[in-house]
């Protein structure tokens, strides 16, 4: 799966790099966000559901996938989202929050005053499918213009 992390102080949001199955890597390198109009969009799952869910985002209807993310907003606001019985469904975030299956040690890291960068480096130690290179990102520089986004 995933970590990603929200330090809600600091406005920063970190992903780690990892794809993986049950029990093996299969990507170190990948990139786990991708634009919409709305804003950025950070999401755990499985690859199809993520997949899935980039495809059909502006319809709003999904099949019945389990997919959580976050997304900042053109307004630098950011929302913890999800997927469940074929709809999306979001939910403005005022606090530390991590999604992913590293998401409890993240969290944790950040309650006793760890950055997102250093709570999902914590993560790393603890969850066998978070890890690689991870990337760090201010939330004022996830807003991008309308010719910058990228198609979905």
């Amino acid at each position: 799966m995933t970590t990603i992390a929200f330090h809600y102080p600091s406005q920063i949001i970190c992903t780690d790099s990892y794809t993986t199955t049950h029990d093996c890597i299969v990507t170190a390198h990948a990139k786990k966000y991708f634009d919409v109009e709305q804003g950025r969009v950070f999401a755990t799952g499985n690859c199809a559901e993520i997949y899935h869910l980039k495809q059909h985002w502006h319809e709003g209807k999904f099949k019945p996938i389990t997919c959580e993310f976050l997304m900042v907003d053109k307004h630098m606001k950011v929302f913890f989202g999800e997927v469940r019985r074929g709809f999306k469904y979001l939910e403005p975030l005022e606090q530390n929050w991590a999604i992913g299956s590293g998401a409890k040690w993240a969290i944790a890291a950040m309650d006793f005053g760890k950055g997102a960068v250093d709570a999902l480096s914590y993560a790393c130690t603890r969850d066998k499918s978070t890890g690689g290179e991870l990337q760090a990102f201010n939330i004022t520089d996830c807003v991008l213009s309308k010719q910058e986004s990228e198609p979905v």
